[in-house]
């Protein structure tokens, strides 16, 4: 099994980047412009964005525990008794093979527990009550209790010898804080059970999910299997808003993951914690990376050490698993826990060194993986850069290149447009000026940005939080109505499409720029945004809406406003750097043209590899 161990800890101290230019033409603007970036993504991120809903979702799904790691010498055991979320694909069921198949008849559930006091008391109740016979009825054959540093200690006051006489968990207590990967493996250690299932110490499985989860692990012993996860009523410990379900996440360049629509039962990557695998595909595959430690990334190498060596992650669109939300208005949902986001970002690096082949260059072309030093090996972090148990194995279950995950699920890397077929710069011939997004590389912190015209040889990499390709584009997200690529257009690695132009009235900058939001794979939460080149081929019309042909009755063109004119890009006019105001216009006249056009590094590697060995592709 898969041990956390503890890594190396190094002060990162933060460095103030000097803001210089090598003109006097930009003399000023660099300073003002890196201290407003940040500004002005939160003008126009709104009081609620998509990032904040998905950073609440992503922090509950991923696990339930996060501290430094402890020695073997740390845990001890309680001996107890037995007692009595965009649909980018066709829908396609999962294939059965005979040698695969089995009859798993027993479950383990791994509950790591850091902090969570009466929830983890109500998390146990709700999982051994769900299961006909409950403890060692002969089907639940244990629930394994991991608390990873909890003060008090949960057998003080929740999981006491009373409570454990009607639900006689195994307990686990780690003196000093583990974290979710040891504290997982600890639980997973002492499963008995034919398949685990790790579950947040914050749930309550609903109706028969037991059944679904060892029917769905039978018909392949390789197969993880997910639940669809709602919503937790935490007063009432019942399920509510079933509609709301989330259930499949698919893999970013930077290793981290987003949620998608999809009506295919497999999904690319977990979100984490809540899962059913089965205690010999746990062995086979060697449990956690023991370079890894605290909390985040271990869902990306589960994911990719499943998929390409042989197994599966099938989404259960009937087993449902109610879950607790954090809630910043609530604070008995608050963390009782420290997660280290360094701890998050090297477990990660480690996964892209592991499994990411070649395409590490893309993932380090990302703030956090550059950080680290992924590829250049230069930083002030510490990164354990060995790998050599990942190599074993790799070597012993003959598992696949990364080239082949991309192409496994190419409806949304493909289709979906992260593997772009060229990627440019949009210039408005009327203004000289360049379409330019206004906001940080990756995933945007506030979900919403916002782009502009600014001049084509602005020097981006001398603005410190500015996407330094700030000025590439490319088609993004299927078109639902073709099922294919693309129906939007996307700031290349970022993860944000245009929405709207802003107006004057409602925008705080003095001027209308054109408001930026989380990208969609299924083409159904964006609206649809298309370069339409003209005859000639050199110019065209950036289009907004649904059109056919040369038919834009029902679209609108976007254009520079010259009759509003240009406006400082700050608060105030306090910036010297001034921005074209654009607006939505009839469709007249071809006003962009596409420069700068360029195949991006993702897409030839892909295309390499689809040559080279085309066997494996089928």
């Amino acid at each position: 099994m898969g041990k956390a161990t503890k890594a190396s800890k190094t002060k990162v101290e933060s460095k103030v980047e000097k803001v210089s230019a090598n003109s006097g033409r930009w003399r000023g603007i660099l300073l003002v412009v890196s201290l407003l970036v940040p500004l002005v993504a939160w003008w126009l991120s709104g009081s609620r964005s998509q990032a904040e809903v998905e950073g609440k979702r992503t922090e509950a799904a991923e696990g339930a525990v996060s501290a430094p790691e402890a020695s073997p010498s740390n845990v001890k055991a309680t001996k107890t008794t037995k007692a009595s979320t965009a649909k980018v694909s066709t829908k396609e069921s999962p294939t059965k093979d005979a040698s695969l198949q089995w009859a798993p008849k027993t479950i383990s559930v791994i509950l790591p527990c850091a902090g969570e006091g009466l929830f983890a008391q109500k998390t146990v109740v709700s999982v051994a009550e769900s299961v006909p016979g409950g403890i060692g009825g002969g089907i639940l054959q244990e629930i394994v209790v991991v608390d990873d540093g909890s003060e008090p200690p949960l057998s003080e006051e929740f999981l006491t010898t009373k409570f454990q006489k009607k639900y006689p968990v195994k307990l686990v207590r780690h003196e000093v804080a583990v974290g979710l990967m040891g504290a997982k493996s600890a639980g997973a250690g002492l499963a008995v059970g034919d398949v685990i299932v790790f579950f947040d110490c914050h749930v309550a499985p609903q109706d028969d999910w037991y059944q679904k989860f060892l029917d769905g692990v039978a018909e392949n012993y390789r197969r993880i299997v997910v639940p669809v996860i709602t919503n937790l009523d935490i007063d009432t410990w019942k399920e509510m808003n079933r509609n709301q379900g989330m259930a499949k996440c698919y893999l970013t360049w930077d290793a981290d993951f987003k949620w998608v629509e999809s009506s295919e039962p497999y999904m690319p990557v977990l979100s984490g914690g809540l899962l059913g695998i089965s205690r010999r595909w746990w062995n086979e595959t060697g449990g956690y990376d023991e370079g890894m430690s605290g909390w985040g990334g271990e869902n990306v190498d589960q994911s990719l050490r499943s998929w390409l060596c042989g197994g599966e992650i099938v989404s259960l669109s009937n087993a449902f698993v109610a879950h607790m939300w954090r809630r910043r208005e609530d604070p008995r949902t608050n963390q009782n826990y420290k997660v280290s986001q360094l701890d998050a970002i090297r477990n990660k690096a480690r996964a892209v060194l592991a499994w990411f082949d070649e395409y590490r260059e893309k993932a380090a072309e990302y703030p956090a993986m550059a950080m680290v030093g992924l590829t250049s090996g230069e930083s002030e972090v510490d990164l354990n850069r060995d790998v050599s148990n990942f190599e074993e194995v790799k070597k012993r279950l003959h598992c696949k290149p990364f080239a082949w995950f991309l192409w496994r699920f190419r409806d949304i890397y493909v289709e979906g447009g992260l593997l772009p077929d060229k990627i440019f710069k949009l210039r408005e011939v009327k203004t000289g000026n360049c379409l330019t997004f206004l906001g940080p590389t990756g995933t945007h912190p506030q979900g919403r940005g916002s782009a502009t015209l600014l001049p084509c040889d602005l020097p981006l990499t001398k603005f410190r939080g500015l996407h330094v390709e700030g000025q590439r584009w490319h088609a993004r997200n299927r078109d639902p109505s073709a099922g294919k690529c693309c129906s939007a257009i996307g700031s290349w690695n970022t993860d944000q499409c245009l929405l709207r132009p802003t107006s004057q009235e409602t925008s705080t900058m003095g001027g209308s720029t054109v408001s930026t939001v989380v990208c969609d794979v299924s083409g159904k939460q964006v609206p649809p945004w298309n370069f339409q080149p003209d005859a000639t081929g050199s110019l065209g019309k950036l289009v907004f809406g649904k059109y056919e042909g040369n038919n834009f009755a029902q679209a609108k063109c976007l254009v520079a406003d010259k009759k509003r004119g240009q406006f400082n890009i700050g608060p105030g006019g306090r910036s010297p750097l001034m921005a074209w105001s654009l607006k939505l216009a009839n469709c007249k006249h071809s006003t962009w043209e596409k420069m700068d056009i360029r195949v991006p590094m993702e897409t030839k590697l892909y295309q390499e590899a689809l040559q080279q060995n085309a066997a494996l592709f089928k």
